[in-house]
């Protein structure tokens, strides 16, 4: 680690006086502390209990914490961002490792900006502060989200469209799987004083020549999604909105796949046609409000569910819903605790996963975000 800073900043010297190139390091150091409660419903976990309570204490570097720099020179600007995955299993000879969550330039050439490298998608909904889950913010339960994915991106005003790398693995192993298009994004948004908007959409295809059933037929797996989110300022309250609506987006990886759901992923109709796939059609919307309470102190609450339902011969459907209340307290500028509670509600399970309807379980949790940006 100490390794790679000292070559960034070797860099950062070496460029600086030839190009005039602005960087601007930063990080973000961030700590879970809940308490978490878990009743199975139906089900048991491995020790054969039907509830459950934990604690999550520590770092959040399977996700978020950061170290990063963003880089200026003329029209021509980049990010660069890499989090600490900690292994907090407990060994003390486990290593912080780094792995990339950005990792692009863009150039402003007058009339638009051309964006080159791994970035966030147009179809992501940042709406929610949720800090929960290493701050998933409704992600995948309410909001959609496109990951963050290498590939090209074109704006002009409020417009973006993305040229993409397909996501086409982990669903039909061992076939020969023929992607013969990248993933398509787009969106278009505006801003106002008090009230801003965007809707987004996308598109994948992929082929598979031979499904797990043995037939020698294509397969066409298919993903689109379409949505649009809202945000309106009253003051020192606001309101956001999002709601998506799309079909096999999990295999599109529009969402964190089984995050909360079984995910919405194509499976092979082998009993009905052997050209012929079930897809998963998936509705989700999030709510969330807030009021500034003062300079120092914030809430928010917020409210996401998620419906797959999945097209072959039972028509069943796996829901998810949830609920969570914080406070977001500033001690010092760039040091920030957030208090936090929530409720998640598992619903009935669909025959997929059987027994069909029975209760999956819900979850409780309490707890706090510790997060220090320097």
């Amino acid at each position: 680690m100490k390794k790679l800073i000292l070559a960034i900043a070797v860099l950062a010297l070496i460029a600086s006086p030839a190009l005039a190139v602005d960087w601007n390091f930063y990080g973000s150091a961030r700590v879970n502390t809940w308490y978490t409660s878990t009743d199975f419903g139906d089900t048991e976990n491995v020790g054969g209990d039907d509830d459950d309570t934990d604690i999550l204490w520590g770092s959040q570097g399977q996700q978020n914490s950061r170290f990063g720099a963003r880089v200026k020179a003329e029209n021509v600007s980049g990010r660069v961002e890499i989090q600490m995955r900690a292994n907090n299993g407990g060994d003390p000879s486990n290593v912080i490792t780094t792995e990339s969550r950005l990792l692009y330039g863009e150039w402003n050439f007058g009339a638009g900006k051309l964006l080159v490298g791994k970035a966030y998608t147009p179809v992501s909904q940042f709406i929610s502060g949720q800090a929960f889950d290493e701050d998933i913010g409704l992600l995948s339960s309410g909001a959609a989200y496109g990951n963050r994915i290498s590939g090209l991106q074109l704006s002009f005003g409020g417009f973006t469209f993305a040229v993409l790398e397909p996501n086409n693995d982990g669903y039909f192993a061992g076939d020969d799987v023929d992607t013969m298009l990248p993933k398509l994004e787009a969106k278009y948004g505006m801003s106002f004083d008090m009230f801003s908007f965007n809707v987004m959409g996308g598109y994948q295809h992929y082929e598979v020549q031979e499904n797990p059933g043995g037939f020698d037929d294509d397969v066409d797996i298919d993903s689109w999604i379409v949505g649009g989110d809202v945000a309106v300022n009253f003051g020192p309250a606001y309101v956001k909105g999002a709601i998506s609506y799309g079909q096999n987006i999990s295999n599109a990886a529009w969402d964190v796949t089984g995050l909360y759901t079984i995910g919405a992923v194509a499976v092979p109709n082998a009993l009905v046609a052997p050209d012929d796939v079930d897809d998963v059609d998936t509705l989700q919307f999030a709510l969330v409000g807030g009021f500034k309470f003062t300079d120092q102190v914030s809430f928010e609450a917020g409210f996401g569910w998620r419906e797959d339902d999945f097209d072959d011969a039972g028509g069943d459907e796996d829901d998810f819903w949830q609920v969570y209340g914080q406070a977001v307290i500033s001690l010092a500028p760039g040091v920030w605790i957030i208090p936090e509670i929530g409720y998640q509600d598992f619903a009935d399970a669909p025959v997929d996963i059987g027994p069909d309807g029975a209760d999956q379980g819900s979850k409780l949790y309490a707890g706090a975000k510790w997060q220090i940006d320097f």
